[in-house]
């Protein structure tokens, strides 16, 4: 039996990932959805939050993950998002800006409050990130 299935990382833009991992730890909508060689067919909708992919060599990558969709089939886990930043390019002082932003607009009228949660969401979620990226020395 294989230890190792196929990742792709597809936003509008590129393809930012296409490589053999053991495992993924992905940011679903309703929280962290662990897959393993072997994995079932699934559909999900993805959140917003980290992504760890761990490869056969050791280490592993982690992604700031903007929404989308995640399946597995055919032993192939595909991810389509809207953004896949790799945790070394997150900025600690942009994502607390980004935060203090949307914050700042809560309580502001004629603001769309979902749009307003999502940022809120979205920003709390690269602050986490980047401040552990920070925390490790760059090296998560």
């Amino acid at each position: 039996m294989a230890t190792t299935f196929r990742c792709n990382i597809v936003t509008p833009t590129e393809s930012v990932l296409d490589d053999e991992i053991t495992y993924a730890s992905v940011p679903a909508w309703d929280g962290q959805l662990g897959v393993m060689t072997g994995q079932s067919p699934l559909l999900t909708k993805l959140g917003y939050g980290s992504l760890r992919l761990d490869f056969p060599e050791g280490g592993s990558r982690w992604f700031m993950i903007d929404g989308g969709f995640a399946q597995v089939q055919d032993g192939e886990l595909t991810l389509i998002t809207d953004q896949a930043n790799p945790a070394e390019t997150l900025s600690l002082e942009e994502a607390e800006a980004e935060l203090a932003e949307a914050n700042a607009r809560f309580n502001t009228p004629g603001e769309d409050q979902q749009k307003v949660v999502k940022d809120q969401q979205r920003a709390m979620a690269k602050k986490a990130l980047a401040k552990e990226t920070q925390s490790r020395g760059r090296a998560i």
